[in-house]
């Protein structure tokens, strides 16, 4: 039988097996310029959407152990795959009003907001309306002598990569309304500080280092490129960002617009766990201060993985590279390379009380969005979490991991899951499994104080591996948690025995020891 047989074959078996996963697979109706139209056979098709199927709903099983944790609120999450799209939200905006967020619900993007400037600056690039080596004194009217350092001037490049040489992030007026923004002091008033204003300002400013050599995250290079781009094209910065929202079918994405679509704004909680104050820009708002939905942001996740449009691929590439701190940078974009999943980049952003997060991964494929109504440290550390657990995933896809598959099953029907389990495991075409993912599972179970599932989980992970000294260590750890001290030391020394040099091991059974009265 050929492994594409054996792999139909299974989608029914699996059927059988876990029942109907509860997913939400979608795919865009909408075309983009250029676009690349794969074609798959039958068959293929078939085994790709079980694997993705699979895939959607270990999302599922991870979200749900992260909003366990009590700090997130919600999230809403997007998952691409090689033309597939999973997209769902989970938990509530506000307890207190019990507020779901839908496909009509806009999040503050924050900081995403600069890739979208990114991109009409690319397109300026292409059209030779400016160039990456222009000195920005081009495109501002008077004197700027001092926006060079010994010679070396800032180019539009450096605005792109925040490597301005500014001393300090931003004049000292404009970092004092960023300063009471982030206070909430103009949530009901104007602001008095404009783009006149930062022009006047940027005449008093001081380089202390070249340009393009230190990398220092900035709102003033954004906002310039904004104005510059103004002075291009003779039109208002939020009309060319409308231009390209239509041009890419974004209809739920607006440049600010607070007041008008107030009803549809998530509501989102700040460090403090308080009702957050929105994060308004006094100025263009090349830096932040964008709004979309979901579905939006998945569409534009889907133009940059499948259009041909050229200014994705300009927009890109990589512009600076910090040898120190890892900060590569494209047009706004973070970049970088994997050696698994090959060329990357992504931008978070962090509004007062949303986080968001997008990641492309062109060389394989994939993508993911993560939006978040908090931004307590604690939100902040899970939600991190999170991102990484599912781009584990979707770098391993489409070998899916058994272990979290039947998570549920593993928590709450330990024998049906052993069935399940051993059926599965022979295809190890579509599957991974083992100790590794046994061992991180059984530590989720223990720090969400399930320790009795958590033994059982190890007892049956090792039943399948009896030689991983690991296991036997974290199966000691957790009867030693449920103060069964000579199962603890019986697991510790069997540890020991297939890894002398375990020193975890060793302090454990010299702590046992030392006890008076042992289980």
């Amino acid at each position: 039988m050929t492994k594409i047989k054996r792999s139909i074959a299974l989608v029914s078996l699996f059927a059988l097996l876990i029942g109907s996963v509860s997913v939400g697979c979608k795919r865009a109706n909408e075309s983009f310029p250029l676009l690349k139209q794969p074609q798959q056979h039958d068959s293929k098709k078939q085994e790709n959407s079980r694997a993705f199927e699979e895939l959607s709903h270990i999302v599922d099983q991870y979200v749900a152990s992260t909003l366990q944790e009590g700090n997130i609120n919600s999230l809403a999450i997007a998952i691409y795959k090689e033309g597939q799209v999973y997209q769902q939200y989970y938990g509530v905006l506000d307890p207190k009003s019990n507020q779901r967020p839908t496909d009509s619900t806009l999040y503050e993007i924050a900081s995403i907001s600069k890739v979208f400037l990114g991109s009409l600056v690319a397109q300026a690039v292409l059209e030779k309306k400016i160039a990456l080596k222009d000195d920005i004194r081009m495109y501002l009217t008077g004197e700027y002598t001092n926006l060079q350092f010994e010679g070396t001037p800032i180019t539009i490049q450096n605005l792109l990569t925040h490597t301005l040489g500014i001393k300090g992030k931003a004049p000292k007026e404009l970092d004092q309304v960023y300063r009471q923004v982030r206070k909430g002091y103009y949530e009901n008033k104007p602001f008095t500080y404009q783009m006149t204003d930062l022009l006047r300002e940027l005449k008093t400013v001081q380089l202390d280092k070249k340009p393009g050599t230190v990398y220092e995250y900035n709102s003033v290079g954004p906002e310039l490129l904004a104005y510059i781009l103004e002075q291009v094209y003779h039109k208002l910065y939020k009309e060319l960002v409308q231009d390209f929202l239509n041009e890419v079918n974004l209809p739920h994405t607006h440049l600010g617009d607070y007041e008008k679509y107030k009803q549809q704004l998530a509501t989102s909680f700040d460090e403090n766990g308080k009702v957050a104050t929105l994060l308004k820009n006094p100025l263009l708002g090349g830096s932040h201060s964008m709004i979309s939905t979901l579905p939006d942001l998945t569409k534009f996740m889907q133009f940059q993985l499948e259009s041909n449009n050229p200014l994705i691929k300009e927009s890109t590439q990589l512009l600076f590279k910090d040898e120190i701190d890892g900060d590569n940078k494209g047009y706004l974009w973070d970049v970088g390379y994997g050696q698994k999943e090959g060329a990357y980049y992504g931008k978070t952003g962090t509004s007062n009380g949303v986080q968001s997060g997008m990641l492309i991964c062109p060389d394989s494929n994939y993508g993911m969005i993560l939006v978040m109504n908090n931004t307590s440290e604690a939100a902040q550390n899970d939600w991190l979490n999170l991102y990484n657990r599912i781009e584990t995933e979707l770098i391993q896809y489409p070998k899916i991991n058994l272990v979290y598959l039947l998570e549920k099953e593993f928590t709450n029907n330990l024998k049906q899951a052993k069935e399940k389990y051993n059926i599965l495991k022979k295809d190890t075409v579509h599957y991974r499994s083992g100790a590794f993912y046994f061992n991180s599972l059984g530590y989720e179970l223990i720090q969400s104080n399930q320790i009795e599932k958590a033994i059982a989980l190890f007892e049956f992970a090792i039943s399948e591996d009896v030689n991983n000294a690991n296991l036997y260590d974290s199966l000691g750890e957790a009867y030693y948690l449920a103060k069964e001290y000579k199962k603890a030391l019986n697991n510790y020394e069997k540890s020991l025995v297939l890894n002398p040099k375990n020193e975890n091991a060793k302090q454990y059974i010299e702590k046992i020891k030392q006890l008076k009265h042992l289980n």
